[in-house]
């Protein structure tokens, strides 16, 4: 076989095999961010629904549980595909690391250092949403860091309005000095929270019009009587059935339920 033809054949052939393993390592980073295994815990249903846009994406979603207290994190890195994909899985054994050293006490102080520790691994256009949370199931209180992130949903037992704790600091990846904030919201049986990323009120129909935290809000009232994964299940396929079954962003939902 002459050599040029044979030169060829061999770089098809490593083409096909790099190709091969790309997809398995952006298969292996994508389950990493998403496929979150839900703790069974005695007060909080726990339901959880995410897909990516794309073969790997910028969301992440992490549930621990440590000394009964439920620790929630929810990110979304900007830019699309495997940038965003490494980002998003820096962010999420970072968080998790400093959940184990600190406790789920520290969860300002945890957010703080993730930032410090984000920025200087960050390019100049990159940044990070992201929201860490935790719930202790014997009091009912739920305290909360918001960088940047879509505002949680909070349907309380027989209200007919969403609450939006509009309060939150800047987003990860821009200021190593900032400090973060903690809110506390108290939660009482029968309440639900919802956290999700911008993938969800963002997509778009037909005409291109947003689904929008209006309409997610309306969904949440429509399907409240659900258990915590139908519903998350419910909000997810009403999102999808809006933009005609394709997402142009990656979408994750958590739905947290006070039983």
């Amino acid at each position: 076989m002459h050599g040029p033809i044979r030169r060829a054949i061999a770089a098809l052939t490593l083409g096909k095999d790099a190709e091969r393993h790309f997809d398995l390592a952006a298969d292996r980073i994508q389950r990493a961010l998403l496929d979150v295994a839900i703790p069974s815990l005695e007060r909080v249903d726990i339901g959880v629904h995410a897909e990516p846009a794309r073969l790997v994406g910028g969301d992440y979603v992490d549930l621990y549980v440590s000394g009964g207290v439920l620790a929630f994190g929810l990110g979304d890195a900007s830019g699309k595909s495997l940038a965003a994909a490494l980002n998003a899985l820096m962010l999420r054994y970072l968080v998790r690391g400093l959940l184990l050293s600190l406790g789920t006490a520290e969860l300002a102080t945890v957010v703080t250092h993730t930032n410090t520790v984000v920025t200087d691994d960050m390019q100049e256009d990159q940044f990070i949403t992201f929201l860490l949370g935790a719930i202790v199931p014997e009091t009912g209180v739920m305290r909360i860091v918001n960088a940047g992130h879509e505002p949680p949903l909070i349907l309380r037992a027989g209200a007919t309005e969403v609450e939006t704790p509009s309060a939150h600091g800047i987003v990860l990846g821009v200021d190593p000095s900032t400090v973060y904030q903690e809110v506390e919201i108290p939660l009482g049986r029968g309440d639900i929270v919802i956290v999700y990323t911008d993938g969800l009120t963002e997509a778009t129909d037909k005409r291109g019009e947003l689904f929008t935290i209006e309409r997610l809000q309306d969904v949440l009232l429509e399907h409240r009587a659900e258990p915590a994964s139908t519903l998350a299940d419910s909000i997810f396929e009403a999102v999808k059935n809006y933009s005609s079954g394709e997402l142009r962003d990656d979408a994750t939902v958590v739905a947290l339920r006070m039983t």
